[in-house]
């Protein structure tokens, strides 16, 4: 399925968990992540993301286009759905049949919210540096224009 999404590094995640409360999007969960990128020469990354919510583990593996530009915040690339597992191994197995090669780990909280067709991710980042990144994802037209919204309420201060 494509996805397309607004993504940015940000000095400060404030703003935008304001604009998502004052906007009535809805906090769907708080999780800490650790999520290890594997790369193919075939211009796609593997992803195996761990997910901690209130004690429990999650596992995932999921499939996405890796041919999208540094820098760019707007990105149109195609992912698979994500498959939930518990046997590393077999993930392991896979993964290097298929050539992937571990290539870096990234560990952060992520607060989502969600409001219709739109999702905010809110990103902290602890490694492999500190950072803070939004990403707004969903329908194309609903997506543009809360990131027009943004750019103009909160970027652009």
């Amino acid at each position: 399925m494509k996805e397309y999404e607004y993504s940015l590094e940000v000095k400060d995640l404030a703003p935008f968990i304001e604009y998502c409360k004052t906007n009535d999007f809805t906090l769907m969960e708080t999780s800490q992540q650790t999520r290890t990128i594997y790369r193919n020469p075939n211009k796609t990354m593997a992803r195996i993301t761990v997910n901690s919510i209130n004690g429990t583990i999650k596992k995932e593996l999921d499939f996405k286009e890796d041919n999208w530009v540094e820098g760019a915040i707007l990105k149109e690339l195609r992912e698979s759905m994500p498959l939930e597992f518990t046997d590393d191994l077999a993930v392991a197995s896979i993964l290097d049949f298929l050539n992937y090669k571990k290539d870096n780990t990234l560990i952060r909280i992520r607060h989502t919210y969600t409001k219709g067709n739109v999702k905010f991710e809110l990103d902290e980042y602890t490694e492999p540096r500190v950072t803070a990144v939004v990403a707004i994802e969903g329908e194309k037209t609903a997506v543009d224009k809360i990131y027009t919204e943004i750019k103009e309420t909160i970027l652009n201060k």
